[in-house]
């Protein structure tokens, strides 16, 4: 093995290199004979340079002294690095880049990419695919074909033609996918954008997310905006901010919204709890449903169990096993308090209710009672009771007639 040097300012013929290769500054590489020149050890170039080649390598060091427009380090063809590559420069590649390890300065513009890891401290453009396990970049982020990546950091806009991350994205600026994209967890600070069909496992919105289309995540929590214009599927949904869907909302677990959420179609839930405002044409929880908020339906509010919190507003029928208006509940943290500050003064209203058990607490009014027993506490007030068991309705409760007593209570719209 023997190295070769090439003088600053020069353009040598190259074919293959056993051993390293020194360039000097200004210099330019070109073929011996067809496209590729071939380095068995390192590259070791000490600043601008033009390889008018196809060039492989096992590592790679780029000094990089006096950037330039346009990147000072250019690749007219593809560039293999078996090994790691530090430049300190901008780089551009008109073909593709295989690497293992690719640590950039600069700027980065190629086609497409396959490293193991890469990092680029300024702009990262490729106009194909990108294949890697962690990508880190400074500025901002385009590539234009799939991606099929691990862990992604970015520190400006991202903007991807769709593909897969399956792990960990954080970026401070926008994040955008022309396709459906597959995602691990996801945490952006600017506007996300996905498409109808995108999914994942965790969504954190801190400033913007808008969805094109159906999409099913497992774990989302918004506080700031989202929109899903269609169906959105998950395990639980923590609304802090403003969500809307378009469609139907299906949360397998748990619910909680200390924003405002709103629903154009049917909701379903495990459990329910709303310390904010939620509407949506009907909702249905399986478990127990608790409003410390105001909650609006066009065809009512359904749960094995509904506690309607003091001061709260509920439009729209109840249908539970168990139901209790004007009761004491605890949502928990700041949200709790924030929410019962704001309703002070409320007398707590809801609309037609049909239960197994219905309890109307002091200082709270419903319309109409379908109920097997119904209690209503003093100050309370009903347009109308009808039970087919028990009532108990002290003299201080106002209603707008006598409780009935009938055979058979009226189905519920739910």
């Amino acid at each position: 093995m023997s190295d070769f040097a090439v003088a600053a300012g020069t353009t040598a013929r190259l074919g293959k290199i056993d051993g390293e290769l020194k360039v000097g500054r200004g210099a330019k590489i070109i073929p011996e004979s067809g496209r590729r020149v071939v380095v068995t050890e390192r590259a070791y170039f000490e600043g601008p340079v033009i390889l008018d080649c196809d060039f492989e390598c096992q590592s790679m060091r780029v000094e990089g002294r006096g950037w330039g427009p346009g990147g000072d380090f250019v690749v007219r063809g593809g560039l293999t690095i078996h090994g790691s590559a530090d430049i300190n420069a901008s780089v551009r590649v008109d073909g593709e880049i295989v690497s293992q390890d690719l640590d950039i300065a600069g700027h980065l513009q190629s086609e497409s990419v396959t490293s193991k890891c890469l990092r680029v401290g300024g702009h990262l453009t490729i106009k194909g695919s990108l294949k890697a396990e962690t990508v880190d970049v400074g500025g901002h982020m385009l590539v234009t074909n799939d991606v099929e990546i691990a862990g992604l950091r970015a520190g400006g806009h991202v903007q991807i033609g769709g593909g897969k991350i399956s792990g960990e994205i954080k970026v401070r600026g926008h994040f955008t996918s022309a396709k459906k994209l597959t995602y691990g967890r996801v945490q952006v600070f600017g506007h996300l954008q996905l498409p109808a069909g995108s999914s994942g496992e965790q969504l954190v919105a801190l400033g913007k997310v808008e969805i094109d289309g159906d999409t099913t995540c497992k774990v989302i929590e918004i506080n700031g905006v989202g929109k899903v214009r269609g169906n959105c599927t998950a395990s639980s949904v923590k609304v802090n901010g403003k969500f809307e869907a378009t469609g139907s909302l299906l949360v397998s677990d748990r619910l909680e919204v200390n924003g405002s959420a709103e629903t154009k179609k049917e909701l379903e839930c495990g459990m329910l709890s709303v310390g904010g405002r939620l509407d949506a044409d009907s909702i249905v929880a399986t478990g127990q449903a608790v409003v410390a908020g105001d909650v609006r339906t066009g065809r009512g509010l359904k749960a094995k169990a509904v506690q309607v919190g003091t001061r709260s507003r509920v439009s729209g029928p109840i249908i539970g096993d168990t139901v209790e208006v004007g009761t004491s509940v605890d949502l928990g943290g700041f949200w709790a308090h924030a929410t019962s500050l704001r309703s002070i003064g409320r007398m707590t209203r809801v609309d037609d209710i049909w239960g197994r058990e219905v309890s109307i607490n002091r200082y709270s009014q419903a319309k109409r009672i379908y109920a097997d027993i119904v209690k209503m506490q003093s100050g309370s007030i009903a347009w109308q009771v009808n039970y087919t068991k028990e009532v108990d309705v002290p003299e201080q409760t106002k209603l707008g007639e006598p409780p009935k007593k009938v055979e058979r209570l009226p189905e519920p719209p739910l």
